[in-house]
């Protein structure tokens, strides 16, 4: 087994909920280990429990790291009980852990940052971002001119990668990104947040303005850009 190997469980109130948010992280993660668990003992809306900890111990039979990620009340109670009888990791911290941030955006960042092999720490940021992106989030007003900032520097440029920029593409970009000693945009948004590149639905073959406001920006905006015309995937 490969240290650091994450894997998720999905608990949820709903049986439904959670086999659907299942489907759609395994669309974007195909490689990470993610099982559904919803509703109660009774197939109606709740939790189970004993549930909850069988799928923890199934994830743990390929995974180092198990992250719950948990919707309302009573599943939220389910996951934390499973947190709490957990055993440690090699290192000694707690194998499992809370996915600090919504079920499903959450969820989807999660897995897709596991499938990229973002270790824990950047796994729980990529979910914690997701609920960033809506405590940020304001009600749009009229756009208003602003004066461009002279030092910034732009780049158009195709998006090669089969899957444009969802799951392991947007995963890589936002770590790339991240990594720049300026701000990254990408269309406009923030390049180092992989939900705000979830958000804009590009596909393969359609073009993208990679631009940073930032004096001295020309090298990093160059090199981002060189990597999506390259293609995400081969990082």
């Amino acid at each position: 087994m490969t240290i650091e190997t994450i894997g998720f469980v999905l608990a949820s109130h709903s049986k439904a909920a959670a086999e659907a948010v299942g489907a759609l992280t395994k669309e974007m993660a195909p490689d990470v280990v993610s099982i559904p668990v919803g509703g109660d003992v009774s197939g109606g809306f709740g939790s189970d429990p004993a549930a909850v900890l069988a799928a923890c111990e199934k994830v743990e039979e390929t995974c180092e790291r198990v992250i719950i990620m948990a919707d309302l009340g009573s599943a939220r109670m389910s996951a934390e009980m499973a947190v709490e009888d957990g055993g440690p990791a090699a290192d000694g911290t707690p194998r499992r852990a809370m996915g600090p941030g919504p079920f499903l955006e959450g969820a989807v960042a999660g897995t897709a940052s596991a499938q990229a092999g973002a270790r824990l720490a950047d796994v729980v940021r990529s979910i914690a971002s997701a609920l960033q992106y809506w405590r940020d989030y304001t009600v749009p007003e009229a756009e208003k001119p602003t004066a461009r900032d002279s030092d910034g520097f732009l780049s158009q440029v195709m998006v090669v990668d089969d899957a444009g920029l969802h799951a392991r593409p947007a995963a890589l970009l936002s770590q790339l990104a991240a990594q720049e000693p300026v701000k990254i945009l990408i269309n406009g948004v923030e390049a180092d947040s992989m939900m705000e590149l979830l958000l804009l639905g590009v596909k393969k073959g359609e073009r993208v303005i990679v631009s940073s406001p930032d004096r001295g920006s020309e090298e990093s905006v160059k090199r981002i850009a060189a990597a999506i015309a390259g293609g995400l995937a081969r990082f």
